[in-house]
């Protein structure tokens, strides 16, 4: 909660009183809003520019982090019907962290299990096989991996790993998305109409927010031979519209706690 307020904010920095008192809203007391802000700040997450005032540290960085998913479409380009491949049957399994970092990277990157030991997805990523081995390699893919570019597969395992993405499944988690935010979208035209109250409707709007962009950062990203890609760019654009009327919400509640209101 205290992330998706600083990132909201355009200064990218509150006073405690109106944390605290967003904090109110999900529930928590003033000291555990106390008690999360000393943690973000010992992790070096944040930081106290001025007494009783927390601000995102290296915001520049944050900030581009939690606003990549905006930019995803850009990276894809036109697919030739390669893939891209990770072997991993080498790597270490016994050092759980690693292995959890090595696990959420591939996912995060779209990649399924093709064999034991060799993960694949589609090769239409702007870069091709160096960027995404360079990417792979920020997000924490493990030591003894190896990326490469995969053609010309048997027709039994090109038929195989085309099935891996079950694309209808996909279509119907966007379609409750959507729904999700036509249901935020009614809710901030009752706030502007005067018939709701702004802070229910606000806190509200970080669960929505949370839950649509996890599902587009995990979107693995295919090409339309694979899962037609228009109704992943209408919830990006649906998403976009949204958090800008959350973002002018939040604000304005914030600036008026920020004043003592």
């Amino acid at each position: 909660m205290v992330l998706d307020l600083l990132t909201t904010h355009d200064a990218h920095e509150l006073p405690l009183k109106a944390l605290v008192r967003a904090g109110n809203l999900f529930g928590y007391t003033d000291q555990t809003v106390r008690v999360a802000l000393s943690r973000l700040k010992a992790d070096g997450v944040i930081a106290s520019p001025a007494r009783g005032v927390h601000a995102l540290a290296a915001a520049g960085a944050l900030v581009r982090e939690v606003d990549g998913w905006r930019r995803r479409e850009r990276r894809l380009v036109a697919w030739s019907g390669a893939w891209i491949g990770v072997a991993d049957a080498a790597i270490d399994r016994t050092d759980r962290p690693q292995l959890r970092r090595h696990d959420r990277a591939l996912r995060l990157r779209g990649f399924r299990q093709l064999t034991q030991g060799v993960w694949i997805r589609p090769d239409n990523l702007a870069g091709g096989t160096a960027a995404l081995r360079d990417d792979l390699t920020q997000l924490g893919l493990a030591p003894l991996s190896t990326v490469f570019r995969l053609d010309d597969l048997a027709p039994e395992d090109e038929a195989g790993a085309r099935a891996l993405w079950d694309a209808a499944a996909m279509d119907r988690v966007e379609a409750d998305l959507d729904r999700l935010l036509a249901r935020g979208n009614a809710a901030q035209d009752a706030v502007e109409a005067g018939e709701a109250a702004p802070e229910p409707v606000a806190a509200d709007s970080l669960a929505i927010g949370r839950t649509v962009i996890r599902n587009l950062v995990r979107d693995p990203l295919l090409p339309d031979e694979l899962r037609p890609g228009e109704t992943r760019r209408r919830l990006t654009e649906g998403m976009i519209a949204y958090q800008l009327r959350a973002k002018a919400l939040w604000i304005r509640l914030l600036d008026q706690w920020a004043a003592g209101g």
